[in-house]
């Protein structure tokens, strides 16, 4: 029941402005830092589609063979939201309930703005072509963060067939792997 809850606010936050959300540098307590982030990519039309993309903050990565991209934007490593301001900000600087907000480019000109969380199924917005569902969090100082898998998330993205845009395997985009 509270997953329920918590996916309607998601979908009702799909287009928070930059102005409404707190902008949190991506170092938690101890010098943990975020290098990058696994995402697992779903299209609404083509329901075959699934693309694992690792990611680090701040860097444009392609959709499958699309006109499309996106761009992790901003990390939150407790997200919550004040119902009153809007606000999405975190209650802490541990990762206790990471969540990444994405933009998503088609030829360079932004179409949507999502969040994407550790164990919480991917959803599709009313508008948007793409969903994204965060498989793993790699930090530097500490072991990294996986999905769980005993939870409602899906199955082993590793495990799931290819779709037809898209390559089965994880493409590495980080700068410099």
């Amino acid at each position: 029941m509270r997953r329920a809850w918590w996916l309607g606010l998601l979908i009702g936050l799909v287009a928070v402005p930059q102005s409404h959300a707190q902008v949190k540098p991506p170092v938690s307590a101890g010098g943990t830092r975020l290098d990058a982030v696994t995402l697992l990519v779903k299209h609404r039309v083509f329901h075959d589609f699934r693309d694992l993309q690792r990611v680090k903050l701040r860097q444009d990565f392609l959709l499958g063979d699309t006109d499309y991209s996106a761009r992790v934007v901003e990390y939150v490593p407790d997200f919550t939201m004040d119902l009153t301001s809007r606000k999405i900000v975190s209650k802490s600087d541990r990762p206790d309930n990471p969540a990444f907000r994405i933009v998503v480019f088609k030829k360079k000109a932004p179409q949507d703005t999502t969040w994407a969380l550790l164990n919480m199924p991917p959803h599709f917005a009313r508008k948007s072509l793409f969903a994204f569902q965060v498989v793993k969090i790699e930090f530097t100082g500490r072991p990294p963060i996986m999905v769980d898998t005993t939870s409602a998330a899906p199955a082993n993205p590793a495990k799931m067939p290819s779709g037809h845009l898209a390559p089965p395997a994880t493409r590495d985009t980080a700068p410099g792997r």
